[in-house]
């Protein structure tokens, strides 16, 4: 009995250590033909997401990064930089976020609810599994807010390179907007973003870890 006890709690130790780190380099393939490259990186209490998409003749950069505490992530920058150009920006100080495009200035408002972009919310749920019940999302130009989420989670065993794994689905929509995240069962990155928005709709789908 105390040997089996031992063993839990090595292994529970095992577990949360894992659980804290992560630094996944991942290729996407998109819908539009488009491959992005998204580095996800959390270490103690930070986080950073860098993600390139290959346009023909145009580079698209994002970059988002803050804090984490046990329930969430915690941006406090983020970026869209086009051709090594910063286009826009969001930057969280304290109460304040400030966003915006670079050519048009800034607007600064009081920060009531968490903040996130569209990577740091795939990021979110396939580490965390939850979000908040409201918050907002941005991108760098404006502020979306969403309220009273909720976050409907399934599983299902799927065949993947000839094993068969747990696929864990996130699913959750306000108003237009609709978003999907997948994930394997037990990993922290997301395998499957899918996002709604006017009309649109966006999907990246994990092809290969990538250096």
């Amino acid at each position: 009995m105390k040997l089996s006890k031992s063993l839990f709690i090595i292994l529970s130790s095992i577990s949360s250590i894992t659980w804290a780190n992560l630094d996944a380099n991942i290729k996407y393939s998109s819908n539009y033909l488009m491959p992005a490259y998204v580095h996800f990186k959390v270490s103690e209490t930070q986080y950073g997401i860098n993600a390139n998409i290959n346009i023909p003749f145009y580079k698209i950069k994002f970059q988002a990064k803050g804090v984490q505490d046990s329930q969430h992530f915690k941006m406090i920058s983020y970026k869209d930089i086009r051709n090594d150009n910063t286009y826009s920006v969001a930057n969280i100080n304290n109460n304040t976020i400030e966003y915006g495009k670079i050519k048009s200035g800034l607007k600064s408002e009081h920060l009531s609810v968490p903040t996130f972009d569209l990577f740091t919310i795939a990021l979110q749920l396939s580490y965390y599994e939850k979000l908040p019940a409201s918050f907002q999302i941005t991108n760098g130009k404006k502020l979306y807010p969403m309220k009273n989420v909720v976050v409907n989670k399934s599983q299902k065993e799927i065949k993947y390179n000839k094993q068969q794994i747990v696929e864990v689905t996130y699913r959750f929509k306000t108003g237009e907007k609709s978003f999907i995240v997948k994930k394997h069962l037990n990993e922290q990155f997301p395998r499957y973003i899918s996002y709604d928005k006017d009309g649109d709709h966006y999907e990246l789908t994990f092809d290969q870890f990538v250096n």
